[in-house]
């Protein structure tokens, strides 16, 4: 018998996901993450829970983990101390940035600091034209430049050379050299991290990348050590921003490319728990402890852009195209100093945590709001242990908010999920209504800890009339790394017209790719088949901003040709209008390399308990209700209800609301919809 574990660490609880791969879903623990060494829970919850199964370690096929450690590192600025090699006069690219500023019309906000300070930003001699072509050889005061960052004590070191997207020679050279004078400093080289055009966010994403390599390896050497101690024998494999596994050899080398790993894995884990229930057009509603994270996907696939920004430096790589805003569960409720309530972007994270959870945490948090408003009670302990002082919060409620405002606790505490409304609304409509799509025609599918909370309000205040929840909403991040492919992608520069003149440099291009995918290949072990999706990215002649479109087959006259024309249909949709008239231009080629993973188990579950409910009140809608109470575990298919209820389950609580229904479908999804 073959088992798989799937792990994803947020800022607030750490979840594992135990699966037979022959009877489906098993078991599912939550414990509280720990910041200073995140493996330490991971390795507790995973062999804890393998040991209340009685699953023999050597019987695990498969660990798949989802991470925040990168993402973490840049937040909150632990990242390592770096240091750049650049060419002469390019070494405040970072801090020109495009000349980008965060509000465009106000001077006053500061831009990010550069993640490589100027003083270890160290300039040398050598150059390459547009086409890769040598203007003068690498190397005039490389030497005396090694040396100036030895002297600086980096803990890594980035390379960032003038067009190395065209040739990456010399920033291989520049490596060789650091490397003999610097053993053990990691050296990152642009041409490897993305070697693609546009200087400023090469850099950007080449030096943050450096930043997290000794972050990462230490992380991921400590974790891998600690699963393979305990006798656990495929290695660890890390979920990708893109969604797909990598090997820790990868990910430690290119940490940047996890900088979406948790948000990714629950899009996947939304997907496929979708997808059993028939349903492919959805609007996924992650919410945790410290962010919400919502995707919009059409057809069960998962979007995929190639710019994100975090933290307000530009990351480029393939991403799951997801929309992030500061508001979840441990988001700190706050007056400011005209009076308006906020909520977040501050967290109380997993310590101190929220008032209710009893461990030091003073300042009044979502799940505080959620406690006094009776959603979350005493009687049922979050992740199966963890019993909530309403008390305790609605002292902090008052005191924090309700005295600021002139309010009552219950007041204050509705005020802030009002306002968490408003926040949760703009994220939808910012991947829905802001890109010319209809909220109204999706399935909303929330989870994380709070998802579920507070769907059913975030619903009806958008006009969608059905909401998926799935059966362990709680930990569908890590039940997304267990469904997750091996996946590699892989993009050039490559500017060209998209007609037969330039084929031969599309040919070229993609021969590169495929170079480095049996590279990748080779790296990741892979041996099973795999499938290549091949994309070139067209625009306008004259414009500067390009659209992906896919290339069917092998790069040959006919397959650009309809790339061509699935432009102008792709633009015409984007913008309102096309211009088949005007020369199209390639300005990139990507393809993306995959390891089909065996996903076909069930996920049966056989009932436990008494289906009978309690009754308490919540307050909803400004006044307190009598709401039955239910415990999902004990729910049969077909079983129905209507709102308004609270179904809680160890890792999550739902809501239904008044004039809404909630059933329990064939696959044991949780649907809520409009009374008709």
């Amino acid at each position: 018998m073959a088992w798989r574990v799937g792990v994803d660490t947020g800022g607030t609880f750490t979840d594992v996901a135990l699966v037979d791969e022959r009877r489906g879903l098993v078991a599912v623990r939550k414990l509280p993450s720990s910041k200073e060494d995140p493996s330490a829970a991971i390795l507790s919850g995973v062999l804890g829970l393998l040991a209340d199964h009685g699953v023999k370690h050597e019987a695990v096929s498969r660990f798949s983990h989802g991470t925040t450690v990168a993402v973490n590192a840049v937040l909150e600025g632990t990242a390592a101390r770096a240091g750049m090699l650049t060419t002469t006069g390019f070494r405040d690219v970072l801090e020109l940035a495009r000349q980008r500023r965060p509000h465009l019309y106000d001077m006053s906000v500061p831009k990010p600091e550069p993640v490589v300070p100027r003083e270890l930003r160290v300039e040398i001699g050598g150059r390459l034209d547009a086409d890769g072509g040598v203007v003068a050889p690498v190397g005039a005061g490389l030497d005396a430049a090694i040396a100036a960052l030895a002297d600086a004590e980096v803990d890594a070191v980035a390379v960032c050379l003038l067009h190395s997207y065209a040739d990456g020679a010399h920033e291989e050279e520049v490596r060789r050299r650091v490397q003999r004078a610097l053993p053990g400093v990691p050296v990152s080289i642009s041409s490897e991290v993305h070697p693609e055009y546009r200087e400023y966010e090469r850099f950007s994403t080449t030096a943050v990348n450096a930043s997290l390599v000794p972050v990462m390896r230490r992380y991921l050497g400590r974790l891998s050590d600690g699963v393979a101690a305990a006798g656990i024998a495929p290695p660890v494999r890390v979920v990708q921003s893109n969604g797909g596994l990598a090997s820790t050899a990868t990910t430690g080398a290119l940490p940047v490319s996890t900088l979406f790993s948790g948000p990714s894995a629950g899009v996947l884990g939304a997907v496929k728990v979708a997808a059993e229930a028939g349903v492919g057009d959805i609007i996924t509603f992650d919410m945790g402890g410290t962010s919400t994270d919502v995707c919009l996907v059409r057809d069960g696939r998962v979007p995929i852009v190639h710019e994100r920004e975090m933290d307000g430096r530009p990351i480029m790589g393939a991403m799951v195209d997801v929309v992030s805003v500061g508001s979840g569960g441990g988001s700190i409720a706050w007056v400011d100093d005209g009076g308006l309530l906020k909520v977040g972007p501050h967290s109380a994270g997993a310590v101190p945590g929220p008032v209710a959870y009893g461990r030091g945490g003073a300042r009044p948090t979502v799940t505080d709001a959620d406690c006094v408003l009776g959603y979350l009670h005493p009687d049922a302990p979050l992740a199966g242990t963890l019993r909530v002082d309403t008390d305790a919060a609605a002292r902090q409620v008052a005191a924090h908010v309700g005295e600021r405002l002139g309010l009552d606790a219950v007041a204050a505490a509705d005020g802030v999920l009002r306002v968490l409304q408003a926040d949760l609304v703009g994220a939808v409509r910012a991947v829905s209504v802001a890109r010319g799509t209809d909220p109204r025609d999706f399935t909303l599918v929330p989870y994380g800890g709070a998802g579920p909370l507070h769907a059913a309000a975030l619903a009806r205040e958008l006009g969608i009339r059905r909401v998926l929840v799935p059966p362990t909403p709680g930990i569908l991040c890590a039940y997304g790394a267990l469904s997750a492919d091996v996946r590699g992608d892989f993009g050039a520069t490559c500017a060209a017209e998209a007609t037969e003149a330039g084929l031969a440099d599309v040919v070229a291009a993609f021969q590169r790719l495929d170079n480095r995918c049996t590279e990748w290949a080779r790296v990741e072990s892979v041996t099973d088949a795999v499938r290549t999706e091949r994309h070139v990215e067209l625009h306008y002649a004259n414009q500067s901003h390009a659209l992906a479109v896919p290339l069917d087959g092998e790069p040959d006259a006919e397959s650009l040709r309809r790339a061509v024309d699935g432009f102008h249909r792709l633009y015409e949709e984007r913008y309102g209008y096309a211009l088949p008239g005007e020369p199209v231009r390639v300005a990139a080629v990507r393809l993306t390399a995959i390891a089909p993973s065996e996903r076909s188990w069930s996920s049966e579950r056989v009932p436990e308990g008494d289906p009978s409910p309690t009754v308490r009140d919540v307050f909803i809608d400004g006044a307190w209700t009598p709401a039955e109470v239910y415990r999902r575990e004990a729910l049969p298919p077909g079983w129905s209800c209507a709102g308004p209820a609270i179904v809680g389950q160890m890792d999550a609580t739902t809501v239904v609301l008044p004039r809404q229904t909630a059933r329990i479908d064939a696959v044991s999804n949780l649907i809520i919809e409009e009374a008709q």
